[in-house]
C-alpha cells in the first residue's frame, strides 16, 4: 500500500472517530502513519467481531422469545 493511500485511510478512520470533534494534531511521518493505520485496521477487525455477536445475540434473544410462544 502506497504512504499517501494509508494516510488518506488514517485520515477517514480519524474523521470516523472523532465525528465532529477536531481531530487532535500529530506529526504525519512515515512512523505515526503505520502505528495509526495498524490501529485502524485492529479497531476495523474488532468492530465486525462486536457486530457478529451482536448478530448472535440478537438471533438468539429471536428463538428464546419463539419458545416462550410455544
Amino acid at each position: 500500500m502506497e504512504p499517501l493511500e494509508r494516510e488518506t485511510q488514517v485520515a477517514a478512520w480519524l474523521k470516523k472517530i472523532f465525528g465532529d470533534h477536531p481531530i487532535p494534531q500529530y506529526e504525519v511521518n512515515p512512523r505515526t502513519t503505520e502505528i495509526l493505520h495498524h490501529l485502524s485496521e485492529r479497531n476495523r477487525v474488532r468492530d465486525r467481531d462486536v457486530c457478529l455477536v451482536v448478530e448472535d445475540l440478537k438471533q438468539k434473544a429471536s428463538e428464546y422469545e419463539s419458545e416462550v410462544f410455544f
